[in-house]
């Protein structure tokens, strides 16, 4: 119906005001091979089209129109691009319009067209490739296109319309007949505002035109009238997504953006899950490593032979995220002379329990030794202590899915070792109580070598991460005889870091991902305390147990450690 009132009125109007009466010729009726700019209406008056040639280069102006129209015969054309022309351009700001017949007709070959206006026919065709050795190099159509048999018509040879650029849509989406372009490129400059084509014969190449600006989601009826063999592709990137086109329903295509692998965002919150995870597990590594230099791991039960052997438990928590381990221990000791011993110790995990995502596990025993210089053979008057631990541990990696974040896995070690050098005074508070005030340094180093992730399309890469520490220990600590047997021991500190230095979280393979501070929420000053007692079984036998509890380094964790054993003097 809209089609018959159209040509209805195009006919009275015809008859009532001809259009050679609107105005004078383009061009004064001059064929045109060169830049042009027209700037005022002008007609065809039923006889002459503007023709343009090689180097034709014509700019309609907004608000001009260029129109010619009769009933028959290709003279009624507004435009025509002549079969001897290589080179014209046609830029349209304003309206090409004809009544009845069609409004571009192009028999040249390379043949562009910008339309930011409107290109229509009454009660024909808008564009037409008018041979089959016609061609366009380019329409790019930022306007509307409008013919009630056809916007485009092309001819049926493939490649005589190169590419297609369009964003006219909505409900009046570009009707095409003939081959289909090259390429067909989607305009898009919003959710509401993108190109629709209907039509078309042969395939071409679907694509996103290049100063679109798109979002996540879908855009509904791109494509219709058109079936997969059309197609000769229906997936590609741009501006970081990943679009697909999906039949949704018959012949009609819709435009789905999605993510283009893991975002950085998500893969950034991901990091900063595994950053916490990570620094509970070197708080973790760190208290183990500290404990047995803390007068624990000692051995220091001799008889005749001045040799001394111990075997026995520690279990060992974490909280901030919640970690535990267990771990069977065995100590030796050797008395060289009445004022200098020495020793060595075997730390074997048996068991440990990490934050997800995060597992520990022991390469080799965690290894330390200690030597004991007394002033006295009863301990009383100066210590000075040495002692060292060294462990190696296997540590896998498994970060939270966030979003579009992936379950990236890998596997590095983490060495820690950590060394002590320790001056205390003892001497008899009343009759049953020793007190030893005492003043330490240590330094300890843990290192996470370096490594890749496994097991997903996106892999992160992570550079060596170690945390050095440098810090002094001063406290006092105490042994009350209860019975002849039976002792309490305890002590009361507190460290202090005087250099303390850590690597960022540093990962690559997504772009736009920054360090992770490993170090935030650092604690320098940090308290201690231990509980415990002796029980001689007899003469050369011993049972003891400990319990230790302190501040850690990082992100507010609290950490404790038991530690019970059974000693043997020989």
């Amino acid at each position: 119906m809209k089609s018959l009132l159209t040509f209805l009125f195009t006919f009275i109007s015809i008859l009532i005001l001809p259009s050679s009466s609107l105005a004078g010729l383009c061009n004064g009726g001059s064929i045109l091979s060169t830049a042009l700019t027209i700037s005022s209406n002008c007609d065809g008056a039923s006889t002459t089209p503007l023709q343009l040639d090689s180097g034709g280069n014509v700019t309609i102006n907004s608000g001009v129109t260029v129109s010619n129209d009769r009933w028959s015969t290709r003279n009624g054309d507004p435009i025509h691009i002549l079969s001897s022309s290589t080179s014209a351009i046609i830029t349209n700001n304003g309206s090409i319009y004809t009544a009845s017949q069609w409004a571009v007709t192009n028999y040249g070959i390379n043949t562009e067209i910008y339309n930011n206006g409107t290109l229509s026919s009454g009660s024909r065709r808008a564009i037409v490739n008018g041979s089959d050795a016609a061609t366009f190099s380019v329409i790019t159509n930022l306007g509307t296109i409008s013919g009630p048999f056809s916007d485009i018509t092309n001819s049926n040879v493939a490649g005589s319309i190169v590419t297609f650029n369009n964003l006219q849509g909505g409900s009046d989406a570009v009707t095409y007949s003939g081959a289909l372009p090259t390429n067909y490129n989607i305009i898009i400059n919003s959710t509401t505002n993108y190109g629709k084509l209907s039509g078309g014969s042969g395939a071409t190449t679907f694509g996103i035109y290049a100063g679109s600006t798109v979002t996540l989601g879908t855009y509904t009826s791109v494509l219709t009238g058109l079936t997969l063999s059309n197609l000769i592709s229906t997936t590609g990137t741009f501006s970081g997504l990943t679009w697909t086109l999906l039949n949704s329903a018959g012949t009609t295509w819709d435009l789905v953006f999605s993510l283009s692998g893991p975002s950085s965002t998500d893969t950034q919150s991901s990091l900063k899950t595994l950053a916490s995870r990570l620094r509970s597990s070197y708080n973790h590594t760190s208290l183990i490593s500290n404990f047995p230099n803390s007068n624990t791991y000692d051995c220091n039960l001799f008889d005749v032979k001045g040799m001394c052997i111990s075997a026995g438990g520690r279990y060992s928590t974490v909280d901030n995220p919640s970690s535990n381990s267990t771990a069977a221990v065995v100590t030796l000791g050797y008395k060289v002379s009445p004022s200098i011993r020495i020793g060595g110790f075997l730390d074997q995990s048996v068991n440990n329990n990490n934050p997800t995502g995060v597992h520990l596990s022991n390469k080799n025993p965690m290894m330390g030794a200690f030597a004991y210089w007394n002033q006295q053979p009863d301990g009383l008057g100066y210590q000075v202590k040495i002692a060292n631990a060294y462990q190696d541990k296997d540590l896998s990696t498994t970060r939270d899915v966030i979003g579009t974040s992936e379950a990236g896995t890998g596997k590095t070690s983490l060495t820690t070792q950590s060394y002590v050098g320790e001056l205390s005074y003892a001497f008899m508070y009343k009759e049953n109580t020793l007190v030893r005030p005492y003043f330490a340094l240590r330094h300890t180093s843990i290192e996470q070598d370096a490594y890749t992730e496994t097991g997903v399309t996106t892999p992160l890469t992570y550079n060596a991460l170690n945390d050095r520490t440098t810090s002094a220990l001063m406290g006092v600590k105490f042994k009350h005889a209860i019975t002849e047997k039976t002792k309490l021991t305890g002590s009361l500190g507190v460290e202090q870091d005087l250099h303390h230095k850590t690597d960022q979280l540093t990962a690559s393979g997504v772009s736009g991902l920054t360090s992770e501070n490993f170090s935030g929420n650092l604690h320098r000053t940090r308290p201690v305390a231990s509980i415990g007692a002796t029980y001689d079984i007899a003469k050369t036998q011993r049972l003891s147990g400990e319990v230790l509890v302190q501040q850690l380094p990082f992100q507010s964790t609290a950490g404790a450690t038991a530690y019970f054993n059974y000693m043997i003097g020989f």
